[in-house]
């Protein structure tokens, strides 16, 4: 039977699926102000690498371009930079297949092209076994095992990445994993992605800023974790609002709905209280809306049972993936305008 491989990318197993992991250098800006960049030509994206085992066997692998369905694309907050991209489909004759990539730069900055010892993930599988790669990141670099990464960023304000290094290699099918920080193999790999986000995050927001889009719904109590997106290759502006207070409560959400609806019209889709149950009963389900028009998009969420504990639990949101998120605070509300493809993209499309 033919074996089929499964890479993974920065210490991370997925079974049935072939993984690459790698640590790089990563190039990219953070500056502030709404911009809306080129649209994304999809052709133009994904990518392709090989790992090279020990014994001298190659095997090659291709990075998934990204699409209207996935959206993926580079994400730069603060200083953090990652990558998230993800394909999967269906044969002809019923067969699966599946690839991820994710990459992760910590310290990124925009004057800085080359990065090493970055993590890298990619995993690739199709049918019954796999095979696993996995790059080298070693805590200690006690014997020097590693890899680089150089980002480019395209004329149209894509990214390209560039990995090379040293990479372990196993076999899903037979069973443990042996020591991932001994390379047993190389990896190159070469692709290129939108910018999806370049954002800026903070905490204890209490007033409403000139920065969000104009019709974001506001609730008048300070926001626990806000994240703008500055600029963006699929949307012109962009923020979230995540308010952990557990005191909140669907009659809050319903305040931002209204406004929601006062800003944009009649939701476009809706699962809460006034859709799902009689005026009588207690509502004890998460709740959602979603608005669209002409290009504005508004998403207002509740979620009864989230419950923060400390604050050191709060998750900030950070990054493109956290605009599909819709129950990660006790209340959320996502605004974007300029929008460059369908909205129904983000509609339920927790991740």
């Amino acid at each position: 039977m033919r074996k089929t491989y499964f890479w993974l990318l920065c210490s991370m197993f997925v079974c049935g699926t072939l993984v690459v992991t790698s640590c790089s250098d990563d190039d990219d800006d953070n500056n502030g102000g709404s911009v809306q960049m080129s649209q994304v030509n999809y052709e133009k994206t994904g990518g392709s690498g090989a790992v090279i085992l020990s014994s001298g066997e190659k095997i090659d692998f291709q990075v998934p371009q990204c699409s209207e369905e996935n959206m993926a694309g580079a994400s730069i907050v603060n200083d953090e930079l990652s990558v998230n991209l993800y394909e999967s489909g269906e044969g002809s004759d019923g067969s699966w297949s599946y690839s991820s990539c994710n990459l992760s730069v910590d310290g990124y900055s925009a004057n800085k092209s080359e990065y090493s010892d970055v993590y890298f993930y990619f995993s690739q599988s199709s049918g019954g076994g796999s095979q696993t790669f996995q790059s080298v990141v070693s805590e200690t670099r006690a014997e020097g095992y590693g890899n680089k990464l150089v980002v480019t960023q395209l004329s149209d304000g894509s990214y390209k990445f560039v990995i090379t290094g040293d990479a372990y290699a196993y076999d899903s099918n037979s069973g443990g994993q042996g020591n991932s920080n001994v390379a047993n193999a190389t990896v190159s790999v070469e692709f290129v992605v939108p910018l999806a986000a370049n954002a800026s995050t903070s905490t204890n927001v209490s007033s409403k800023q000139s920065s969000y889009p104009s019709f974001t719904p506001w609730l008048g109590k300070t926001v626990d974790g806000v994240c703008v997106i500055n600029k963006s290759q699929y949307v012109g502006n962009a923020v979230m609002l995540w308010y952990y207070d557990t005191s909140l409560g669907y009659s809050n959400y319903e305040d931002l709905k209204n406004q929601a609806i006062k800003a944009l019209g009649n939701p476009v889709d809706c699962y809460d209280k006034s859709e799902g149950q009689q005026p009588n009963q207690d509502w004890e389900d998460m709740c959602y809306s979603y608005f669209y028009k002409d290009g504005k998009f508004i998403m207002v969420s509740y979620c009864p049972w989230r419950v923060e504990e400390d604050p050191q639990y709060y998750q900030l949101p950070k990054g493109w993936d956290a605009l599909m998120e819709t129950h990660a605070a006790r209340i959320q509300v996502h605004a974007i305008e300029g929008m460059s493809f369908d909205y129904t993209a983000l509609l339920n499309g927790h991740r």
